[in-house]
Protein backbone atom coordinates (compact mmCIF):
# COMPACT_ATOMS: atom_id res chain seq x y z
CA UNK A 1 0.00 0.00 0.00
CA UNK A 2 1.12 3.43 -0.82
CA UNK A 3 0.25 6.78 0.78
CA UNK A 4 1.29 10.53 -0.48
CA UNK A 5 2.01 12.01 3.23
CA UNK A 6 2.07 15.91 3.21
CA UNK A 7 4.70 16.62 5.93
CA UNK A 8 4.79 19.85 5.77
CA UNK A 9 3.48 23.05 2.96
CA UNK A 10 4.56 21.83 -0.13
CA UNK A 11 6.35 18.54 1.50
CA UNK A 12 5.09 15.33 -0.24
CA UNK A 13 6.59 12.11 0.59
CA UNK A 14 5.58 8.42 -1.14
CA UNK A 15 4.99 6.17 1.61
CA UNK A 16 4.88 2.47 1.33
CA UNK A 17 2.59 0.40 4.16
CA UNK A 18 2.16 -3.24 4.84
CA UNK A 19 -1.23 -4.67 3.54
CA UNK A 20 -4.32 -3.62 5.85
CA UNK A 21 -6.20 -7.12 7.19
CA UNK A 22 -9.48 -6.11 6.56
CA UNK A 23 -12.13 -5.88 9.32
CA UNK A 24 -15.55 -7.73 8.54
CA UNK A 25 -17.42 -4.81 8.38
CA UNK A 26 -15.42 -2.86 5.48
CA UNK A 27 -14.65 -2.73 2.13
CA UNK A 28 -10.93 -2.96 0.65
CA UNK A 29 -10.94 -0.54 -2.30
CA UNK A 30 -8.53 0.03 -4.85
CA UNK A 31 -7.74 3.57 -5.53
CA UNK A 32 -8.58 4.29 -9.89
CA UNK A 33 -8.51 8.17 -10.03
CA UNK A 34 -8.48 10.86 -7.81
CA UNK A 35 -9.97 14.45 -8.30
CA UNK A 36 -7.28 17.30 -7.65
CA UNK A 37 -9.16 20.52 -6.87
CA UNK A 38 -8.29 23.81 -5.78
CA UNK A 39 -9.21 23.13 -2.59
CA UNK A 40 -6.58 20.19 -2.45
CA UNK A 41 -4.16 22.81 -3.66
CA UNK A 42 -4.51 25.06 -0.82
CA UNK A 43 -3.74 22.21 1.93
CA UNK A 44 -1.03 21.73 -0.12
CA UNK A 45 0.43 24.70 -0.44
CA UNK A 46 -0.29 25.54 3.38
CA UNK A 47 -2.69 28.04 2.16
CA UNK A 48 -5.93 26.09 4.10
CA UNK A 49 -3.62 24.83 7.51
CA UNK A 50 -3.41 21.40 8.74
CA UNK A 51 -1.79 19.67 11.20
CA UNK A 52 0.52 17.58 9.44
CA UNK A 53 1.11 14.65 9.01
CA UNK A 54 -1.54 14.30 6.52
CA UNK A 55 -3.16 12.47 3.59
CA UNK A 56 -5.30 14.99 1.67
CA UNK A 57 -7.87 14.30 -1.12
CA UNK A 58 -11.17 14.26 -1.13
CA UNK A 59 -12.81 12.95 -3.90
CA UNK A 60 -12.29 9.70 -5.40
CA UNK A 61 -13.51 6.79 -7.74
CA UNK A 62 -12.00 3.26 -6.91
CA UNK A 63 -12.92 -0.52 -7.26
CA UNK A 64 -13.54 -3.24 -5.10
CA UNK A 65 -11.09 -5.20 -4.10
CA UNK A 66 -11.76 -7.45 -1.28
CA UNK A 67 -15.03 -7.49 1.06
CA UNK A 68 -15.18 -8.30 4.75
CA UNK A 69 -18.42 -9.72 5.19
CA UNK A 70 -18.83 -11.59 1.58
CA UNK A 71 -21.95 -13.20 2.73
CA UNK A 72 -23.82 -10.59 3.43
CA UNK A 73 -22.05 -7.94 1.21
CA UNK A 74 -24.10 -6.23 -1.87
CA UNK A 75 -20.37 -5.38 -3.52
CA UNK A 76 -18.90 -7.38 -5.41
CA UNK A 77 -14.83 -7.55 -6.29
CA UNK A 78 -14.51 -5.67 -9.47
CA UNK A 79 -17.70 -3.08 -8.55
CA UNK A 80 -16.95 0.60 -9.10
CA UNK A 81 -17.75 2.80 -6.82
CA UNK A 82 -17.41 6.28 -5.66
CA UNK A 83 -16.15 7.00 -2.29
CA UNK A 84 -18.81 9.50 0.00
CA UNK A 85 -16.02 11.41 1.88
CA UNK A 86 -18.93 12.37 4.87
CA UNK A 87 -18.33 10.11 8.13
CA UNK A 88 -20.70 11.18 10.75
CA UNK A 89 -19.92 10.20 14.45
CA UNK A 90 -23.07 7.98 15.80
CA UNK A 91 -23.12 9.42 18.55
CA UNK A 92 -24.57 13.38 18.90
CA UNK A 93 -28.54 14.22 19.07
CA UNK A 94 -27.99 14.81 14.90
CA UNK A 95 -27.23 11.40 14.18
CA UNK A 96 -29.67 9.64 17.12
CA UNK A 97 -32.41 11.51 15.35
CA UNK A 98 -30.92 10.04 11.78
CA UNK A 99 -30.17 13.60 10.58
CA UNK A 100 -26.47 12.21 9.32
CA UNK A 101 -26.21 15.49 6.66
CA UNK A 102 -25.99 17.77 10.26
CA UNK A 103 -23.96 16.04 11.88
CA UNK A 104 -22.27 18.07 14.47
CA UNK A 105 -19.17 15.79 15.21
CA UNK A 106 -18.41 15.08 11.13
CA UNK A 107 -15.76 13.81 9.70
CA UNK A 108 -14.36 14.67 6.18
CA UNK A 109 -11.99 12.50 4.09
CA UNK A 110 -9.12 14.83 3.40
CA UNK A 111 -10.32 17.94 5.00
CA UNK A 112 -10.12 16.95 9.07
CA UNK A 113 -8.93 13.50 8.70
CA UNK A 114 -6.41 11.87 6.65
CA UNK A 115 -7.82 11.57 2.67
CA UNK A 116 -7.85 9.47 -0.37
CA UNK A 117 -4.59 10.30 -1.95
CA UNK A 118 -3.33 6.39 -1.65
CA UNK A 119 -3.46 3.25 -3.66
CA UNK A 120 -5.79 0.82 -1.24
CA UNK A 121 -8.08 1.98 1.66
CA UNK A 122 -10.50 0.21 3.89
CA UNK A 123 -13.78 1.46 4.24
CA UNK A 124 -17.29 1.24 5.51
CA UNK A 125 -20.02 -0.16 3.29
CA UNK A 126 -22.18 3.10 3.95
CA UNK A 127 -19.75 5.16 1.93
CA UNK A 128 -19.27 3.25 -1.09
CA UNK A 129 -21.85 3.94 -4.09
CA UNK A 130 -21.84 1.47 -6.62
CA UNK A 131 -21.86 3.12 -9.88
CA UNK A 132 -23.60 2.16 -13.27
CA UNK A 133 -21.57 0.95 -16.37
CA UNK A 134 -23.16 4.65 -17.99
CA UNK A 135 -21.45 6.67 -16.02
CA UNK A 136 -17.46 7.47 -16.71
CA UNK A 137 -14.91 7.41 -13.96
CA UNK A 138 -14.10 10.82 -14.79
CA UNK A 139 -17.18 12.37 -14.55
CA UNK A 140 -18.27 9.94 -11.36
CA UNK A 141 -15.43 12.15 -9.76
CA UNK A 142 -17.80 14.74 -9.35
CA UNK A 143 -20.40 13.07 -7.36
CA UNK A 144 -19.45 14.73 -4.11
CA UNK A 145 -19.51 18.10 -5.74
CA UNK A 146 -23.24 17.47 -7.07
CA UNK A 147 -24.68 16.11 -3.73
CA UNK A 148 -23.09 18.92 -2.30
CA UNK A 149 -25.35 21.42 -4.35
CA UNK A 150 -28.15 19.48 -4.15
CA UNK A 151 -28.45 19.40 -0.35
CA UNK A 152 -28.08 23.87 -1.12
CA UNK A 153 -31.22 23.12 -3.12
CA UNK A 154 -32.73 21.42 -0.39
CA UNK A 155 -31.76 23.68 1.90
CA UNK A 156 -33.16 27.08 -0.21
CA UNK A 157 -36.25 24.86 -1.14
CA UNK A 158 -36.96 26.41 -4.37
CA UNK A 159 -40.06 27.34 -5.80
CA UNK A 160 -40.36 27.43 -9.78
CA UNK A 161 -39.55 30.71 -11.39
CA UNK A 162 -38.08 32.33 -8.57
CA UNK A 163 -34.52 34.13 -9.12
CA UNK A 164 -31.69 32.48 -7.52
CA UNK A 165 -28.52 34.93 -7.19
CA UNK A 166 -25.09 32.95 -6.66
CA UNK A 167 -21.79 33.88 -5.98
CA UNK A 168 -19.09 32.16 -6.95
CA UNK A 169 -15.28 32.59 -7.85
CA UNK A 170 -15.46 29.04 -7.77
CA UNK A 171 -16.68 26.39 -10.69
CA UNK A 172 -19.07 24.78 -8.04
CA UNK A 173 -21.26 27.56 -8.58
CA UNK A 174 -21.60 26.24 -12.59
CA UNK A 175 -23.43 23.03 -10.81
CA UNK A 176 -25.70 24.57 -8.72
CA UNK A 177 -26.60 27.29 -11.51
CA UNK A 178 -27.26 23.90 -13.61
CA UNK A 179 -29.48 22.34 -10.96
CA UNK A 180 -31.09 25.89 -10.34
CA UNK A 181 -32.18 25.77 -13.49
CA UNK A 182 -33.03 22.12 -13.80
CA UNK A 183 -35.85 22.61 -10.95
CA UNK A 184 -37.42 25.50 -12.96
CA UNK A 185 -35.81 28.82 -11.17
CA UNK A 186 -34.16 30.80 -12.59
CA UNK A 187 -30.01 31.30 -11.37
CA UNK A 188 -28.25 34.29 -11.57
CA UNK A 189 -24.64 33.83 -11.71
CA UNK A 190 -22.23 36.18 -10.49
CA UNK A 191 -18.75 36.09 -10.65
CA UNK A 192 -15.32 37.64 -10.31
CA UNK A 193 -13.38 34.91 -12.84
CA UNK A 194 -14.68 36.39 -16.41
CA UNK A 195 -13.89 32.20 -17.81
CA UNK A 196 -16.20 31.19 -15.31
CA UNK A 197 -19.02 33.59 -16.75
CA UNK A 198 -18.07 32.16 -20.01
CA UNK A 199 -18.92 28.56 -19.17
CA UNK A 200 -21.78 29.76 -17.62
CA UNK A 201 -23.38 31.00 -20.85
CA UNK A 202 -22.19 27.86 -22.44
CA UNK A 203 -23.88 25.53 -19.97
CA UNK A 204 -27.10 27.51 -20.46
CA UNK A 205 -27.44 30.16 -17.53
CA UNK A 206 -28.58 33.50 -19.28
CA UNK A 207 -27.97 36.03 -16.57
CA UNK A 208 -24.53 36.41 -15.77
CA UNK A 209 -22.66 39.65 -14.02
CA UNK A 210 -19.28 40.44 -13.39
CA UNK A 211 -19.77 43.00 -9.83
CA UNK A 212 -16.17 44.21 -10.92
CA UNK A 213 -17.40 45.77 -14.49
CA UNK A 214 -21.30 45.63 -13.20
CA UNK A 215 -23.61 47.46 -11.08
CA UNK A 216 -25.08 44.01 -9.66
CA UNK A 217 -27.63 46.05 -7.26
CA UNK A 218 -29.18 47.25 -10.42
CA UNK A 219 -28.67 44.31 -13.32
CA UNK A 220 -30.64 42.26 -10.81
CA UNK A 221 -33.35 45.21 -9.68
CA UNK A 222 -33.54 44.94 -13.71
CA UNK A 223 -33.94 40.93 -14.13
CA UNK A 224 -36.54 40.76 -11.15
CA UNK A 225 -38.28 43.06 -12.08
CA UNK A 226 -37.52 45.29 -8.97
CA UNK A 227 -38.24 42.62 -6.44
CA UNK A 228 -34.38 41.74 -6.03
CA UNK A 229 -33.61 37.60 -4.93
CA UNK A 230 -35.46 35.98 -1.99
CA UNK A 231 -32.90 33.08 -2.53
CA UNK A 232 -29.14 33.81 -2.20
CA UNK A 233 -26.28 31.40 -2.03
CA UNK A 234 -22.66 32.85 -1.20
CA UNK A 235 -19.98 30.37 -2.27
CA UNK A 236 -17.62 30.90 1.28
CA UNK A 237 -14.54 30.38 -0.67
CA UNK A 238 -15.40 33.13 -3.24
CA UNK A 239 -13.55 36.35 -3.85
CA UNK A 240 -16.77 39.22 -3.09
CA UNK A 241 -17.68 41.46 -0.37
CA UNK A 242 -20.22 40.35 1.26
CA UNK A 243 -21.74 43.58 0.88
CA UNK A 244 -22.84 42.51 -2.47
CA UNK A 245 -24.71 39.63 -1.17
CA UNK A 246 -26.88 42.10 0.71
CA UNK A 247 -27.23 44.17 -2.00
CA UNK A 248 -28.72 41.96 -4.14
CA UNK A 249 -31.16 40.55 -1.54
CA UNK A 250 -35.11 41.43 -1.28
CA UNK A 251 -36.51 41.73 2.56
CA UNK A 252 -36.76 38.56 4.43
CA UNK A 253 -34.47 36.93 2.07
CA UNK A 254 -32.58 33.52 2.43
CA UNK A 255 -28.71 33.53 2.43
CA UNK A 256 -26.85 30.44 2.20
CA UNK A 257 -22.84 30.28 2.99
CA UNK A 258 -22.11 27.51 1.06
CA UNK A 259 -19.04 25.33 1.53
CA UNK A 260 -15.80 26.23 4.08
CA UNK A 261 -13.19 28.75 3.86
CA UNK A 262 -10.04 30.35 6.04
CA UNK A 263 -11.46 33.93 3.92
CA UNK A 264 -13.50 36.10 6.61
CA UNK A 265 -16.33 37.57 4.31
CA UNK A 266 -18.28 39.65 7.15
CA UNK A 267 -21.97 40.55 6.86
CA UNK A 268 -22.94 43.03 9.59
CA UNK A 269 -25.37 42.38 12.06
CA UNK A 270 -27.35 45.81 11.18
CA UNK A 271 -27.32 44.38 7.45
CA UNK A 272 -28.89 41.13 8.50
CA UNK A 273 -31.32 42.72 10.96
CA UNK A 274 -32.40 45.84 8.44
CA UNK A 275 -33.72 43.45 5.77
CA UNK A 276 -34.34 40.30 8.00
CA UNK A 277 -32.54 38.08 6.64
CA UNK A 278 -32.29 34.71 7.46
CA UNK A 279 -28.66 33.26 7.00
CA UNK A 280 -27.28 29.80 7.45
CA UNK A 281 -25.07 27.40 6.09
CA UNK A 282 -24.56 24.08 3.73
CA UNK A 283 -21.08 22.48 4.07
CA UNK A 284 -21.65 19.24 2.59
CA UNK A 285 -23.06 16.56 0.09
CA UNK A 286 -24.20 13.58 2.69
CA UNK A 287 -27.14 12.25 1.84
CA UNK A 288 -27.29 13.00 -1.52
CA UNK A 289 -25.02 10.91 -3.31
CA UNK A 290 -27.65 8.71 -5.08
CA UNK A 291 -29.78 11.59 -6.90
CA UNK A 292 -26.71 12.89 -7.34
CA UNK A 293 -25.01 10.16 -9.74
CA UNK A 294 -28.52 9.34 -11.21
CA UNK A 295 -27.89 13.86 -12.25
CA UNK A 296 -24.52 12.72 -13.76
CA UNK A 297 -25.82 9.75 -15.44
CA UNK A 298 -28.18 11.71 -17.51
CA UNK A 299 -26.25 14.40 -17.80
CA UNK A 300 -28.76 16.91 -16.02
CA UNK A 301 -25.32 18.25 -14.82
CA UNK A 302 -22.68 18.57 -17.44
CA UNK A 303 -18.73 18.36 -15.67
CA UNK A 304 -17.38 17.96 -19.52
CA UNK A 305 -16.20 21.71 -19.30
CA UNK A 306 -14.52 21.12 -15.89
CA UNK A 307 -12.44 17.73 -16.34
CA UNK A 308 -8.71 18.93 -16.64
CA UNK A 309 -5.59 16.72 -17.56
CA UNK A 310 -4.74 13.67 -15.77
CA UNK A 311 -1.24 13.02 -13.73
CA UNK A 312 0.69 10.13 -12.73
CA UNK A 313 -0.08 9.00 -8.95
CA UNK A 314 3.73 7.95 -8.64
CA UNK A 315 5.22 11.55 -9.78
CA UNK A 316 2.20 13.65 -8.17
CA UNK A 317 4.84 15.38 -5.91
CA UNK A 318 6.77 16.94 -9.52
CA UNK A 319 3.50 17.65 -10.92
CA UNK A 320 2.41 19.97 -7.89
CA UNK A 321 5.92 21.18 -7.51
CA UNK A 322 5.33 22.73 -11.34
CA UNK A 323 1.85 23.80 -10.29
CA UNK A 324 0.08 27.41 -9.87
CA UNK A 325 -3.09 27.97 -8.13
CA UNK A 326 -4.97 29.61 -11.12
CA UNK A 327 -4.08 25.95 -12.85
CA UNK A 328 -6.97 24.47 -11.16
CA UNK A 329 -9.18 27.23 -11.61
CA UNK A 330 -11.65 26.19 -14.43
CA UNK A 331 -10.20 22.71 -14.16
CA UNK A 332 -9.91 20.16 -11.94
CA UNK A 333 -6.63 17.58 -12.64
CA UNK A 334 -6.87 14.03 -12.40
CA UNK A 335 -4.47 11.75 -10.55
CA UNK A 336 -4.46 8.26 -12.45
CA UNK A 337 -3.31 5.81 -9.87
CA UNK A 338 -1.88 2.66 -11.07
Amino acid sequence: MKAWILEDAKKLRLQEFAPTVLSENKVKIKIEEILLSKSDYNIYSGESKRTYPFVFGRNAVGVVSDVGDKGNSLLQKMDRVAIEPYIPCDACSECKDEDYQNCSNMQELGHNCNGLLQNFIDLPYSLLHKLPDQLSTEKALYVSYVAFCLNVVDALNLEKGRHIAIFASTKTGLLLAQLVAYYQAVPIFISNVDALLDMARDMGIFYCFNPEKNNVEHEILMVTGGRMCSELVFFSDSDFRMRDVYDAAAVNANICLAGYSNKDSKLSVAQICEKHLKVFGVYNGAGNFSSAINLLVTNTVNVDALLGETIDFETLDKSLAEMQPDDLLLKSKIIKVN
